[in-house]
C-alpha cells in the first residue's frame, strides 16, 4: 500500500498501468535484446560489413520518420488497446520468422532486410499509440508521473537488453534473442487482452478532419517548436550511431566476431 500511495509512484494505483508496465519492461528488454542480435547477425552474413549494416539499421528506423504521424491519427481515430495488439501481434510475427530463420540456418541478408523493415514499419505504427495510451491508462493527473516511470522503463530495457544479448550470443547464436524479443510479444499481447476498457480515461473525440495539415501549419508558426524538433531530428540521426559502431568495434577492433 505504501508502494503504491508514494507520489513518485502514483499511476501505479491505476489497475491497468499495473499490469501493463511490467509487460512493456519486458517489451522494452526484448527490443534491445534483438537490436543487437541482428546488428551482430547482419556482419556475420557480411563479413563485417559497415555499410549493410547501415542499410539495415535504415530500413528498421525510416518508417518511423514517414509513419509515426499516421500513427498518431490512428490513435486519434480507433480504439487504442485494439491497434496496440495488432501492431505487437505484427512485430511478434516478424521476430519469430527472423528468429527461426537463424535457428534453422536458413537466414540469407534479404531475410534480414525485408523482416527488419516489417518490424520497423510495426514498430513506427505503434510507438505514437503506445504514448498516447498512456494517458487513457492513467487520466491527465498522473500523466506527468507515468511518463518519468515509462522513461525509466525504457532505459532498462536499454541497458539490460544489451547486455543479455550479449550473453545469448555468447552462449548460443543470435537465434535466441530473435525468440526471446517473440516471447514478450506474447507477453503484450495476452496483457492488452485483459485490459479493462471500463477503467481507461478515455476523452470525447473531436473532430479529426485535416488535424496533420493543422499540425504542421501550427509548428511552422511556432519557431521554438521547430528549433526542438530540428535538434531532436540532427542528434538521433548523427548522433545515436552508437548501435552500429559498438557492433563494429566489438569485431573489428577487438576482434569479436
Amino acid at each position: 500500500m505504501c508502494l503504491v500511495s508514494s507520489n513518485s509512484l502514483r499511476s501505479f494505483k491505476h489497475r491497468n498501468f499495473r499490469i501493463l508496465y511490467p509487460a512493456n519492461a519486458l517489451s522494452n528488454i526484448g527490443t534491445w535484446t534483438q537490436r543487437v542480435a541482428q546488428d551482430w547477425l547482419v556482419l556475420e552474413l557480411t563479413n563485417n560489413d559497415a555499410t549493410t549494416l547501415g542499410i539495415v539499421t535504415a530500413l528498421q528506423f525510416l518508417p518511423a520518420m514517414l509513419l509515426s504521424l499516421y500513427g498518431g491519427l490512428l490513435a486519434d481515430r480507433f480504439n487504442k488497446r485494439k491497434l496496440l495488439l495488432l501492431t505487437n501481434v505484427g512485430a511478434g510475427f516478424a521476430s519469430v520468422i527472423l528468429g527461426i530463420l537463424v535457428v534453422t540456418g536458413s537466414v540469407v541478408l534479404w531475410h534480414v532486410f525485408a523482416l527488419a523493415l516489417l518490424l520497423g514499419i510495426f514498430t513506427a505504427i505503434d510507438s505514437p499509440i503506445r504514448v498516447s495510451f498512456t494517458s487513457e491508462l492513467v487520466g491527465k493527473d498522473d500523466l506527468a508521473n507515468a511518463v518519468s516511470l515509462n522513461s525509466a522503463n525504457f532505459n532498462a530495457g536499454r541497458l539490460i537488453g544489451p547486455a543479455l544479448s550479449g550473453f545469448l550470443i555468447y552462449q548460443f547464436g543470435t537465434g535466441p534473442s530473435f525468440l526471446l524479443n517473440t516471447a514478450t510479444y506474447v507477453v503484450m499481447v495476452v496483457t492488452l487482452s485483459v485490459i479493462r476498457d471500463k477503467d481507461l480515461h478515455i476523452s470525447s473525440k473531436p473532430n479529426r478532419e485535416n488535424k496533420l495539415k493543422e499540425a504542421f501549419e501550427y509548428v511552422l508558426k511556432r519557431p521554438d517548436l521547430l528549433l526542438v524538433m530540428l535538434t531532436v531530428f540532427f542528434t538521433t540521426t548523427f548522433g545515436l550511431n552508437f548501435q552500429i559502431f559498438i557492433a563494429l568495434m566489438s569485431t573489428n577492433e577487438f576482434g569479436m566476431g
